[in-house]
């Protein structure tokens, strides 16, 4: 026992040469990069980082999201292309002209004889479209438009839905990386003292190795962390397409409203209200109501379209009638007796049936997801609020015990390397949980179209708060 506590003895002196003294040896969890417990937020940046950081908040963010996003932009391309198909559905069929003139005229021995004694035919005819086929037309356009407007909002919600959870993750996981960092910075202290007293033969190599293998998974875990914020970086920098971050030496800074954040309930949302404002804001459900409307309409336009159409016009004949100088009158109509559009009209109803089936399994999906977002919120903010101010605060506090213990030889290196590893786990599944929270209160927003909880800007002042509103 004697050996072991002098083992323990050496270890301790040799770590105290390269931590801070006060009134004690032990390291100071308040004293910043260097700590061993780092408390609160860690700092935005982050150890290594060689790229130059750009800070962005959530509003900016969502600006450059809505002027520079190329599918955002592809699509109000979609949009006016379906709306030129509105402006050709209403133009009328151009009139079309037959000219029949002789090459060669027997009596007169001329080629191309155009002079009163050749044959020259001159008909013109306007097509007129009966049953109201250009109408129908123009509504049918008009509603594949709107289903394309549907569209274009539909895409926004999703992509707005996806820039603020990568804004939330790049944030929360640089924090966690922060926090690896000030540990590693105190484990690697350890871990050289340790080294040298092990020379001295001190300590056991089992417990450098130990202290070693802990921080070679501090650090695999801190790589790992890292990747996943390159990743969400990248896919930040395809949503925005903004040229400022588009260099990949740019290391992307999310700017939170973190009193905001931490203010926000959702003890307010009922799931009925929730219902009702996705059917009335879900641009899917909107889209699919297009489309439904979109078939009866075109039910329309194939019923009109058995109507005959008649092309009517003048006919001038110079020489080729009983009489000089012919003018008359024509008119052409096909007469419905085999094709009847018969055949496009039943499909046009059974495409009614498919897209009332596809309506109703849109509300049914709608109604669960709407369901499933709220309870999955609650149970994430539940679980934060639970455990926000106690959970992390109580490793906080006993972590001083475990110095005081560590500095008065109560317990070994292993035990304080295993309160350590414990702790390191809380702190970054509680910025997990944070960022979970954030990636459910999004999909509440998502699954309802509409911004129920709408973020504030960072200066703004506001608490969280529960409103109804599209962006």
């Amino acid at each position: 026992m004697n050996k072991k506590i002098l083992v323990i003895l050496l270890l301790v002196l040799l770590a105290s040469e390269s931590v801070p003294q006060g009134t004690g040896s032990s390291p100071n969890i308040n004293s910043g990069e260097g700590t061993l417990f780092p408390e609160g937020k860690a700092p935005v940046s982050v150890r290594g980082e060689e790229r130059v950081q750009i800070s962005l908040d959530l509003e900016k963010a969502e600006e450059l999201l809505w002027r520079n996003n190329l599918l955002l932009l592809a699509s109000k391309f979609d949009i006016d292309a379906r709306k030129a198909g509105i402006e050709q559905a209403g133009l009328y069929a151009n009139p079309n002209i037959f000219v029949d003139q002789s090459i060669y005229a027997e009596p007169t021995q001329r080629y191309f004889d155009f002079t009163r004694s050749g044959q020259t035919v001159v008909q013109i005819q306007q097509l007129f479209l009966l049953g109201g086929k250009i109408d129908k037309r123009v509504r049918v356009a008009e509603l594949n438009a709107k289903m394309g407007e549907q569209e274009f909002y539909d895409l926004a919600r999703a992509l707005l839905t996806k820039l603020r959870r990568t804004f939330y993750f790049i944030h929360y996981y640089r924090e966690a990386i922060a926090f690896y960092d000030g540990s590693l910075i105190a484990l690697e202290k350890t871990v050289s003292s340790a080294d040298l007293a092990y020379k001295r033969r001190a300590v056991l190599q089992s417990e450098v190795l130990r202290l070693k293998a802990l921080l070679f998974f501090l650090r695999k875990e801190r790589e790992d962390l890292r990747i996943k914020v390159l990743e969400k970086e990248a896919d930040l920098r395809v949503l925005l397409n903004e040229e400022a971050y588009l260099n990949q030496e740019v290391a992307i800074v999310p700017i939170l409203n973190v009193d905001f954040i931490e203010n926000i309930t959702i003890d307010g949302l009922k799931l009925d209200q929730m219902l009702a404002k996705a059917r009335e804001y879900r641009p899917d459900l909107k889209k699919a109501v297009q489309a439904l409307r979109y078939e009866e309409a075109n039910l329309e336009l194939q019923h009109a379209n058995a109507i005959p159409d008649v092309a009517i016009g003048p006919m001038y004949n110079r020489g080729g009638t009983a009489f000089q100088n012919y003018w008359g009158i024509t008119a052409q109509l096909n007469i419905p007796i085999f094709d009847r559009n018969q055949g496009n009209i039943k499909a046009a109803e059974k495409a009614i049936l498919v897209k009332k089936q596809e309506l109703k399994n849109l509300i049914l999906e709608v109604e669960n997801e709407v369901n499933v977002a709220l309870a999955t919120a609650r149970a994430k903010d539940g679980l934060y609020r639970k455990f926000r101010n106690t959970y992390t605060k109580d490793y906080s506090d006993l972590a001083q015990d475990m110095i005081l213990s560590y500095e008065k030889r109560y317990i070994s290196i292993l035990e304080f390397a295993d309160f350590f590893e414990t702790y390191r786990s809380s702190i970054v599944e509680m910025l997990r949980l944070q960022t979970d929270r954030m990636e459910a209160i999004e999909g509440v927003n998502y699954s309802v179209g509409t911004g129920l909880i709408v973020p504030a800007p960072k200066n703004s002042g506001e608490s969280g708060k529960t409103e109804g509103g599209s962006k």
